[in-house]
């Protein structure tokens, strides 16, 4: 199982996001695959053992570089892209998890990021990286949020 936090500065945004993919985990009876969680950015290099991956939200992109160039995550920490923070279902959530995940465990650093996208700012797809390589772009009516 896959346990993904979701973290943001104040978690208005990002406790909404985190609690509507736990619903559609469970509406897709994903619960053996996937979980996600809130987590403060205050409080993830002392909570991150309650993940294995952090996707953080796009404004708190500097923090996570800052705490990346001080070595204090020991677990994958990445940037939602903008474009992409709470436009994805579940699924893409799920696929960007699994790949990043893969990334780190081939040496990939913090904060971590697909090689083609090293800066979240400017990342244009609407899909998870693995649909977008594909081709295939976001269709809500097929993967509604």
């Amino acid at each position: 199982m896959i346990r993904i936090a979701i973290c943001c500065g104040g978690g208005f945004s990002s406790s909404a996001l985190a609690a509507h993919l736990e619903r559609e985990v469970a509406a897709k009876n994903l619960q053996e695959k996937v979980s996600f969680v809130f987590i403060p950015i205050g409080q993830l290099v002392r909570r991150q053992d309650e993940a294995d991956i952090a996707m953080v939200c796009p404004h708190m992109e500097f923090r996570v570089r800052q705490d990346s160039a001080a070595g204090n995550y020991h677990i994958p920490v990445t940037v939602i892209p903008p474009r992409l923070y709470g436009l994805m279902p579940v699924l893409d959530y799920i696929d960007d998890a699994e790949d990043l995940l893969e990334l780190w465990k081939q040496g990939a650093k913090n904060m971590i990021t697909f090689p083609d996208e090293p800066r979240p700012l400017a990342v244009q797809r609407t899909v998870s990286h693995r649909r977008w390589l594909k081709g295939e772009k976001a269709d809500f009516k097929k993967h509604p949020l």
